[in-house]
């Protein structure tokens, strides 16, 4: 059935002093029904704003815990750095050492070896025979080692 038809079987059939009351609170119910119906889309819309604002408070309490983060690890770098320049200084230094104690390691063996070359030359000198020279050279040698190891 119709509402309009129902409506006018409503009319037809009640004195128009009840239709009037029945008219009005018709009206009264449809207008309650519309204001429940905007309550209801009223209270979306703040429990919408509501949870925009927590989530933006919460994105905000992450960006500072994010910032402390950052600072803290800027921190941290440039301690780093620090140390790895207190690093790289102490091994230069030691490097510089380093090579000094290698250079005079190569100049008493330089002068070692150019002892023991003279000591092979007056050797040579000495003794020219030439079988005995094989013999010679492993004496030699030996003499060199033993030198070396001093």
């Amino acid at each position: 059935m119709d509402f309009r038809l129902f409506f006018e079987q409503i009319k037809q059939l009640t004195d128009p002093a009840i239709f009037a009351i029945i008219a009005k609170f018709a009206i009264a119910f449809y207008s309650v029904k519309l204001l429940f119906k905007g309550f209801k889309e009223l209270l979306k819309f703040i429990f919408a704003v509501k949870e925009k604002k927590e989530g933006y408070e919460e994105m905000q309490k992450n960006y500072e815990e994010l910032q402390k983060t950052n600072l803290e690890n800027k921190e941290q770098i440039t301690q780093l750095k620090e140390t790895f320049e207190k690093a790289n200084i102490a091994n230069q230094k030691r490097d510089e050492e380093t090579h000094k104690l290698i250079k005079q390691f190569m100049l008493e063996n330089e002068k070692k070896i150019s002892k023991l070359e003279e000591d092979l030359n007056a050797y040579k000198k000495v003794k020219h025979g030439k079988d005995n020279e094989v013999e010679e050279a492993r004496k030699t040698m030996k003499l060199i080692l033993e030198k070396l190891n001093q």
